[in-house]
C-alpha cells in the first residue's frame, strides 16, 4: 500500500477506487433495480448477516447471483457473462465511477 500511495503522489491523473467488490459496482450500475436493491445498498450494515458472509464481498456476491438467476445477465464468479460486456450494460457500470473522474 505504501508503494501504490507514492505513486499516487508523484503521478498525475492517477486515483485509487476501493469498491466493496465488483460484484457491489455491477449492482450500484442500476441494472438490476428494485426498492429492496436500494435500501440494502443505501444500508447494506442492515442487511449483511455476519453469521452468514465472512465478508461484504461474499454478501454482495451472493445479491448479484439471486438477482440475476433467470435474466440473461445471470450472474456466475468464475466466469463473467458476456453481456456484462455490451457497450449499454458495461457503460453502466463504468457511470457509477464517474463521480470520481474516471
Amino acid at each position: 500500500m505504501e508503494k501504490v500511495m507514492q505513486l499516487i503522489k508523484i503521478g498525475r491523473g492517477i486515483a485509487l477506487y476501493l469498491p466493496e467488490s465488483f460484484e457491489w459496482l455491477i449492482l450500484n450500475a442500476r441494472i438490476f433495480y428494485d426498492s429492496e436493491l436500494k435500501d440494502i445498498l443505501n444500508a447494506p450494515c442492515e442487511y449483511v448477516d455476519s453469521k452468514e458472509f465472512f465478508s461484504w464481498e461474499r454478501f454482495f456476491t451472493d445479491l448479484l447471483v439471486k438477482k440475476s438467476h433467470g435474466t440473461y445477465l445471470q450472474y456466475n464468479k468464475r466466469s463473467l457473462n458476456k453481456a456484462y460486456l455490451q457497450d449499454k450494460i458495461k457503460n453502466k457500470i463504468i457511470d457509477t465511477m464517474s463521480p470520481l473522474g474516471f
